[in-house]
């Protein structure tokens, strides 16, 4: 989707402009409020942060879950009240605020000429991480979930298209994904939200079985690279460092449908040690593990795949 086919409206432009202007610091304090007011009178997503919490790390006393729950809802306010920011401001002012950790990860990828995915979870401020492969310098395609208010949902896709990164809808299907990765662009591609039936498959994530999608699967099978991305914040500021890893491909056989389960769980499985070691910066207050709460059969199943 190209930027010129979006309409914004010109009011919304004029808002997120004005909120960009505002110190960072007075929004951090803001976004700050409005995680602690979510997390106190949001009971049914404090409810699901804190469960997967008790999923994820059981070993931890009640009260440290608790306090990892409360900065996540923190974290998530300050990251919504940093997208006028991350909307507005040119690459040069956005990029001097990441450091780039690993960045050969991904050039060597790109160098076999067969496209990138670039694999993502809801970590941090992940519309600036969306926005970093095109401002590297690299063609990026990626699919978008529309949003229900139509100025919003034009001027978030305007937003994130601002720098070359190409947008797909989900229900265009998957044909422009054969060109873009003909194109070598990287695939950016979220593994961490609970895919609904029949548009997903079961592997872990985090060590408990989760619907993921899989995408990438079948063509990570013919040979296309995976890499790993997160953007981690630093000291609870508007600093980051953005990470690549590369997830290679396991061993595969001569079933399809075991393949699929076999690249995908390697592919959640790289994110273990980000989010583990930064908990406060995933998006707790998702049922990412839905696919086990409403299947009595597979409620004990933690490790491996169904």
């Amino acid at each position: 989707m190209s930027k010129e086919t979006i309409k914004v409206p010109i009011w919304t432009r004029l808002l997120f402009s004005g909120l960009a202007k505002v110190p960072m610091p007075i929004m951090h304090a803001l976004g700050d409020v409005l995680g602690w007011l979510y997390y106190t009178l949001d009971k049914r997503h404090r409810n699901i942060a804190l469960r997967n919490l008790a999923r994820v790390f059981p070993e931890k006393p009640k009260k440290e879950r608790k306090k990892i729950a409360k900065k996540a809802f923190k974290q998530m306010g300050r990251t919504l009240m940093e997208i006028p920011y991350v909307f507005s401001e040119s690459r040069e002012d956005l990029l001097a605020h990441v450091e780039i950790e690993n960045k050969d990860v991904l050039t060597d990828a790109l160098a076999q000429q067969k496209g990138v995915f670039l694999l993502a979870s809801h970590f941090s401020n992940w519309e600036l991480m969306g926005l970093m492969p095109a401002m590297m310098g690299y063609q990026t395609s990626m699919i978008y979930r529309q949003l229900n208010q139509k100025p919003l949902d034009a001027y978030t896709l305007a937003s994130r298209s601002r720098f070359g990164t190409h947008l797909y809808s989900r229900n265009t299907g998957v044909r422009w994904l054969l060109k873009a990765l003909k194109n070598n662009h990287c695939i950016v591609s979220a593994l961490d939200q609970h895919m609904g039936a029949g548009n997903g498959i079961k592997v872990p994530f985090l060590g408990h079985i989760a619907s993921t999608s899989h995408l990438p699967a079948p063509f990570v099978a013919k040979g296309v690279p995976m890499i790993g991305m997160a953007l981690v914040r630093q000291n609870n500021d508007f600093k980051f460092t953005l990470k690549f890893w590369d997830v290679p491909c396991p061993e595969l056989t001569d079933d399809k449908a075991t393949n699929e389960v076999l690249i995908m769980t390697a592919a959640c499985k790289s994110f273990d040690d980000v989010i583990k070691e930064n908990p406060e910066q995933w998006l707790w207050m998702h049922r990412r593990w839905r696919a086990v709460e409403t299947d009595d059969n597979m409620t004990q199943v933690v490790h491996g795949a169904p």
